[in-house]
């Protein structure tokens, strides 16, 4: 409150300052003699006595050898401009009593004149120039002894007289294009200067540059919307909101609803799908984003005579599944392979596949890039491609038992998939499975526990027990080897992590954070009180979920554990993107022992997947819109009434 005072006191003295330099440039015409003289201004007549004020200079603008007679003293009034100058500068001003009068009558353009009261032999005038004043030093031989700091000043005293900016004296296009590397913040700090500054930072360019590196409206033109600066202010609003959220664990939390008479078997999403797998041998899609649901029906629905036992038979439940934004994958107990078009209404699988070798499906993975599923049974690699409108299956014996398989998909050449057996990783081309592999890595009696590739570093992590080796995919050179677990490492994720990032779960119960550049761990996590299942990572936070049923987020910077999650079943799968986190919790048990009482499977054995939404603000969830004022609105229409609800966003 006390610099809008200080404001206020100094545009008030401005303004008579002002006024004051009017009435002397007016006095600076009149004749000679001390009667009035009538001047007329543009709008009104004002009568100016040149004897009525005196205006002088404090003593570190003029010298005081000057001594003029006092017999006929004036009023004295300062000159504002040079006053203030000299307060803020911290000037030291003694002596003020001992100030001699001076009449001091500035001229329009850039000049004063000066003159004594008594002249002894004429009456001429003593023009002293304003840059003069207002330089460093002065001549010694005018009086003017005293270094002066007022440069950085003068452009303030100058914007009496408009100096034009650089956005006039150049084309706006030009102008636009310098504003172009400021960031947002400096274009803000920017449209604080003036108003022609004001409209070159909120040009419509500018915003909309901005608002598509933030990943908004990135397929919309500049020209096709407007007031880009306020898409880029609520963009910006509603990532603080999501990033509270997920701090406080403010979320709408959904349990997808699970198929009547069946227990989980599998669960896998991606972007906005989440599919999941039933002892039924049904598989449901969701998409969240919309709120829709749909049961997909399976090619193979009969039961098959149990060998292992007396009597029974064995059901074709879903074993494994995997979901994209054009297809689902589901691998089957029986060993057959059903693939879904999600364009489209239809429910029976496009395309069965049934391995010749009467080998289960072990691993599976689908490329939203090419429509190509990836299979794998026993020493077999399949890869199914739709071609033509149908699809085309390739097949490859490795000779070992497969273990893990990674697809690789790089922008700029053909996509590959990593093939781990026991011992060894090749890479291999999709397209062409009879081409020749490339042999990455190959270590005897050291058994390959996990695989993971990044496109965008280029880079494979290969889990050897206890410890990680990173590989150049182009060059098949070693990188680094990771340090830090005491057990198998039984996870780990180096795709959806940030550049030079690498996180790792073992059955130690530890979660580990990388830096690829560096050996040993950067941050450490416990909490866990078995083997870790599936982790995750961005740049503030890490995920990770167990056999225990735990799932646990943690903070990166601060190495401390947030919030957590619990339910009876293991975690089996576990994504989460800005704004939403999935995860599937998947019973052991996919058969239990009901009671004889018992017409349906108890909910305890199902097993779930919940969804949270962090996107959605819910202290503000069904209050009306009067009640949830943000100040935004002009005064006058704003009626603050939310301020006696509890539930309102101030």
């Amino acid at each position: 409150m006390a610099n809008i005072g200080d404001l206020e006191v100094f545009r008030q003295k401005w303004r008579e300052e002002l006024n004051k330099k009017q009435n002397v440039e007016r006095e600076d015409g009149d004749d000679s003699g001390g009667s009035n003289i009538q001047t007329t201004s543009k709008n009104q007549n004002v009568t100016v006595s040149p004897n009525s004020v005196n205006i002088k200079f404090n003593e570190n603008i003029i010298s005081s050898s000057y001594k003029p007679d006092n017999s006929n003293h004036k009023p004295e009034v300062a000159y504002y401009p040079f006053d203030i100058v000299c307060n803020l500068l911290k000037f030291d001003k003694k002596n003020l009593q001992d100030q001699e009068d001076l009449d001091i009558i500035p001229v329009v353009k850039g000049k004063l004149k000066r003159h004594r009261e008594q002249q002894p032999k004429n009456n001429t005038v003593k023009k002293v120039k304003l840059k003069d004043i207002f330089s460093d030093r002065v001549n010694q031989s005018d009086g003017f002894a005293r270094e002066r700091i007022l440069d950085k000043f003068i452009s303030d005293l100058d914007e009496i007289n408009e100096i034009p900016f650089f956005d006039i004296s150049v084309p706006r296009e030009v102008a636009v294009k310098i504003f172009q590397h400021l960031s947002m913040l400096d274009l803000c700090r920017c449209a604080q200067v003036s108003k022609s500054w004001k409209s070159l930072a909120e040009d419509e360019l500018l915003w909309c540059k901005i608002c598509h590196e933030l990943g908004c409206e990135e397929n919309t033109l500049a020209v096709e919307r407007i007031d880009w600066k306020e898409i880029v202010r609520q963009s910006v609003s509603h990532k603080k909101l999501v990033l509270s959220n997920w701090k406080e664990r403010k979320a709408e939390v959904r349990q997808l609803q699970h198929m009547p008479g069946g227990i989980l078997c599998s669960v896998h999403s991606f972007c906005n799908f989440v599919a999941a797998g039933y002892t039924k041998g049904d598989v449901k899609v969701w998409d969240i984003e919309n709120e829709e649901d749909f049961v997909l029906q399976p090619s193979n629905t009969s039961l098959i005579i149990n060998e292992e036992a007396e009597e029974g038979t064995i059901t074709n439940y879903v074993t494994m599944v995997s979901t994209s934004t054009k297809q689902v994958a589901a691998a089957f107990e029986q060993g057959n392979l059903d693939i879904w078009q999600l364009q489209g209404s239809q429910t029976l699988p496009c395309y069965t596949f049934v391995d010749g070798h009467s080998n289960k499906i072990s691993h599976l993975q689908l490329s939203d890039l090419s429509d190509s599923v990836i299979s794998t049974a026993g020493p077999f690699l399949h890869v199914h491609q739709k071609k033509s409108g149908s699809f085309q299956t390739q097949q490859v014996d490795v000779q070992q038992w497969i273990q893990h398989i990674e697809l690789f998909e790089p922008m700029i050449s053909s996509p590959k998939v990593a093939v781990s057996t026991w011992f060894k990783v090749c890479l291999y081309n999709t397209e062409n499975l009879n081409q020749q592999c490339t042999e990455i890595h190959n270590i005897l009696d050291m058994h390959i526990s996990a695989v993971d590739v990044s496109e965008e570093s280029k880079t494979l992590a290969v889990a050897l027990q206890h410890k990680v080796k990173l590989y150049d995919i182009q060059s098949n050179k070693e990188l680094q080897d990771l340090y830090g677990h005491t057990r198998e490492i039984s996870c780990m994720n180096l795709r959806s992590s940030p550049i030079n990032n690498f996180v790792t779960g073992s059955v130690d119960r530890r979660v580990r954070v990388y830096d690829t550049r560096t050996s040993n761990p950067v941050a450490s996590f416990t909490g866990h009180m078995y083997q870790i299942t599936t982790v995750q990572m961005d740049d503030w936070k890490v995920i990770s979920g167990g056999y225990d049923g735990f799932v646990f987020v943690w903070d990166l910077r601060m190495t401390q554990k947030l919030w957590e999650i619990h339910n009876r079943h293991p975690v089996r799968h576990c994504r989460f993107s800005e704004e939403k986190l999935v995860f599937g919790n998947v019973p052991c048990t996919k058969f239990p022992v009901l009671d004889e009482f018992e017409n349906s499977t108890h909910r305890r054995f199902r097993g779930e997947i919940q969804v949270y939404d962090f996107s959605k603000d819910q202290l503000t969830q069904g209050v009306p819109d009067i009640c949830l004022s943000t100040f935004d609105e002009p005064s006058a229409s704003n009626y603050n009434m939310a301020l006696v609800n509890p539930y309102d966003k101030i």
